[in-house]
């Protein structure tokens, strides 16, 4: 049985479970592995980094009575309740099943070190158990803090380590991700805890709190690209999002930033001889040019913000990937976005890594993207891009949708996007049953209508009807987008893997209370 500590904090508002777990234990005077011990969170001396994306219910529990907390609050100590829209994030990501450890290690999930705002360190410095890192900051697209106007930092002044990190290796590669670094060390959460050479040596120890001469100021572009990617990753299931001219799910509009990073770094310098009235296009450049070099060339400790695990990923250095991700918000957002596209995918070999990449990427990107790609890449050749007339629907949605909670016909709060076609409602709805059915796992439309009750009559009818009329110039193409969208809704509703799984959905819209002390009995000498 666990006994509760008779010391405990208060979670701060955006806080993640490492930064938590650093406070309560400078508070009460012991180890962070001690304390993760005790929360059951390790039985060694590693502690999984998994834990930051999601926690599994008998370690939450257990964390909540041993700390003094709600369930709510623990969870919400967790990137998958602090961006329920990130993807990446999610249990089935790009049509495969991945696991917590796979997520951990994934670059686009979050990043191996944190970036940080010496100023938000230093302002929480003094709160019980001492400085708060936040959750946001362990996000690869996160490059600014809007509450101090300032690019962030990500290298200890004092090492020039990645903070919060394990560090890398003599050849680039980093070491095994923890949830805490250098967890046996007694220091202030605001200290690096870097251990350089083999790490056996011991911490940094530098204060990362104090006045930095690198906080650059951000370009108003810079900020409206920030704000664009936190609503997104932060936003709940069901809202729409544009993206190159159309609406999409906040979820997709994210593939599309993925995707376009890929294009951007794998064609460079295609897109900036478009947009050459985009800052800082020096700044992309060097991360292309460093992430485009051989990987003999790339041996030994990261260089300017390249990474080992983050190749045609966002950069480590802030001021690159707030540049780099500037111009990926400016080609979605922007009239002329595809026509930067177009010259880009043009010049993407299709032998290339980067094209049998965005092959896999592209059918979970937004409607817009499929159709920039379709028209200028031999990828509108593929089955997974289309659409043709007669296009077959793949199994884009499998672990995404329950295919035994598929209604035919569908229900009115799921057919919105077919009510805005030129279409004989009643065949289309009993049709795209048919097609989400068969995003579940595949298979012929016969066997799809049979699982949903339809008569081979019924099926041969509405078969007829909605060919027909696909047939008609662009209504392949927009039924293809509400297809998409009614899959997002779809898997909203059964509170899918893009759902909130929250315990309390009211965590996300309410403020968290502010950090302070949950304090019944002192401890001995505390």
């Amino acid at each position: 049985m666990t006994t509760p500590l008779p010391r405990s904090l208060d979670p701060a508002q955006g806080e993640l479970l490492a930064s938590y777990l650093l406070r309560l234990a400078h508070q009460v005077g012991i180890s962070p592995l001690d304390l993760a011990h005790r929360c059951g969170l390790t039985t060694g001396t590693v502690l999984s980094a998994q834990h930051l994306v999601r926690l599994a219910d008998h370690h939450a529990e257990q964390i909540a009575t041993l700390c003094r907390l709600d369930l709510a609050e623990v969870h919400a100590l967790t990137l998958v309740e602090q961006a329920p829209s990130y993807a990446p994030l999610h249990p089935v990501y790009l049509g495969r099943h991945q696991s917590h450890t796979t997520m951990a290690n994934d670059g686009w999930v979050f990043t191996a070190f944190s970036r940080y705002c010496p100023d938000c360190l230093a302002d929480t410095a003094d709160q019980p158990g001492g400085s708060i890192w936040q959750g946001s900051w362990r996000l690869p697209h996160t490059f600014l803090c809007p509450r101090h106007q300032r690019l962030l930092d990500w290298l200890c002044p004092q090492c020039q380590a990645p903070a919060f990190s394990n560090g890398y290796r003599t050849d680039g590669r980093w070491r095994p991700t923890q949830l805490t670094p250098a967890p046996r060390s007694r220091l202030h959460p605001a200290r690096c805890r870097h251990r350089p050479g083999t790490g056996q040596v011991p911490a940094c120890g530098y204060r990362l709190d104090q006045p930095s001469a690198t906080g650059n100021a951000p370009t108003a572009a810079m900020a409206h690209t920030q704000q664009r990617l936190t609503e997104a990753a932060c936003s709940v299931a069901g809202q729409d999002i544009g993206s190159l001219g159309r609406p999409t799910s906040p979820q997709r509009f994210l593939n599309d930033v993925r995707a376009v990073t890929l294009i951007i770094c794998s064609t460079w310098p295609a897109a900036a001889e478009t947009l050459r009235d985009v800052e800082h296009l020096d700044a992309v450049a060097a991360h292309a040019d460093t992430r485009n070099r051989a990987a003999t060339e790339r041996a030994g400790p990261p260089e300017g913000g390249w990474l080992a695990r983050s190749v045609d990923r966002p950069p480590g250095d802030p001021l690159r990937a707030a540049a780099l991700m500037t111009l990926v918000v400016r080609i979605l957002d922007a009239p002329d976005g595809q026509t930067a596209l177009a010259r880009s995918l043009s010049r993407l070999p299709s032998n290339s890594a980067a094209y049998r990449r965005l092959q896999r990427l592209t059918p979970h990107c937004s409607p817009g993207m499929n159709a920039a790609i379709a028209e200028s890449t031999p990828l509108r050749h593929t089955t997974v891009v289309g659409p043709t007339p007669l296009f077959p629907q793949p199994p884009t949605h499998q672990g995404l949708l329950d295919p035994n909670t598929i209604p035919c016909p569908l229900p009115d709060a799921w057919a919105r996007p077919l009510d805005e076609l030129k279409g004989h409602s009643a065949p289309l709805r009993r049709d795209a049953a048919i097609r989400l059915l068969q995003m579940t796992h595949g298979g012929s439309r016969a066997t799809a209508a049979r699982r949903l009750g339809m008569t081979p009559g019924t099926l041969q009818s509405t078969t007829y009807t909605v060919r027909t009329w696909q047939k008609v110039p662009g209504n392949a193409a927009a039924y293809q987008n509400a297809l998409l969208r009614i899959a997002d809704i779809a898997a909203a509703a059964q509170n899918g893997p893009f759902s909130s799984t929250r315990l309390n959905p009211m965590t996300l819209t309410e403020p968290a209370p502010e950090a302070g002390a949950r304090e019944d009995l002192q401890l001995p000498g505390g």
